[in-house]
């Protein structure tokens, strides 16, 4: 509980504290269970935005109910847009990136998941 009211809080202070520079925030309804930075979130509508001003990789994923805070392991400011992609590795979805206007964030996929070979690419707009 304590951790989910840090979290909640955080994504408050990160709300409270975007000004139009940091005011990137990202609304996708993403229609399935996923799995972002190894923690499983339910099918929901998000608002994904930076998890703290000055942190670029950190975002936070802020649904029904549901949430978390996760950081990129990389970012790619070459491919630009508005969307998350997914990748589908047996029955789960994970997600392994979130394309922004600033740059594309890159999160890790673990290597059990990457030695299964029944795998698809899913992307889901965000507005």
């Amino acid at each position: 509980m304590k951790k989910l009211t840090a979290l909640f809080f955080m994504a408050a202070v990160a709300l409270g504290t975007s000004g139009a520079a940091h005011a990137q925030e990202l609304k996708a309804k993403i229609p399935f269970d996923f799995v972002v930075a190894g923690n499983k979130l339910p099918a929901s509508t998000y608002n994904i935005l930076r998890a703290l001003p000055n942190d670029d990789r950190g975002l936070a994923f802020v649904g029904e109910g549901k949430g978390l805070l996760a950081r990129a392991t990389a970012i790619d400011d070459t491919a630009t847009g508005t969307n998350l992609v997914f990748r589908q590795i047996g029955g789960e979805y994970v997600l392994t990136a979130v394309v922004t206007l600033r740059g594309t964030l890159n999160f890790p996929v673990s290597a059990k998941m990457l030695q299964r070979s029944d795998e698809r690419m899913v992307a889901i707009p965000g507005r």
